[in-house]
């Protein structure tokens, strides 16, 4: 079993949470009463895109899960670790462009660690 991997499933399942139980309530109803084109199309998908990213996460956990596995498949650890780096990047990237404050834009405080400790489990 290896720790480390757990550790990050662990942080991923946190974030997943996280997103949902906090932010869902707080970003959801403000996303489904957005006015725009007719029909509601940016709005939905804007809602699709919300739980695109609850799926994700929720993802992330599990194949970090599934790789800390006496025979897990290391490739599922490579998988989401680096799609944990690509979202902290990301939101470096965002900040920096968009001149963000990187405290209300907290997404790559989340998603380095995860990084970190997933890429720790794959060469430790």
């Amino acid at each position: 079993m290896n720790f480390w991997l757990i550790a990050a499933s662990a942080l991923s399942l946190f974030i997943c949470s996280l997103h949902i139980f906090g932010g869902g309530p707080t970003t959801v109803p403000d996303l489904i009463k957005r006015r725009d084109a007719p029909g509601g199309v940016g709005r939905m998908t804007a809602y699709y895109a919300w739980h695109l990213v609850t799926i994700t996460l929720a993802a992330q956990a599990l194949a970090f899960g599934m790789a800390a596995q006496p025979d897990g498949a290391i490739e599922l650890a490579w998988f989401a670790s680096i799609g944990a780096l690509a979202f902290a990047v990301w939101s470096v990237m965002m900040i920096a462009i968009f001149k963000l404050k990187p405290l209300l834009f907290p997404q790559w405080l989340l998603f380095f660690p995860v990084a970190i400790v997933g890429l720790a489990g794959i060469i430790l």
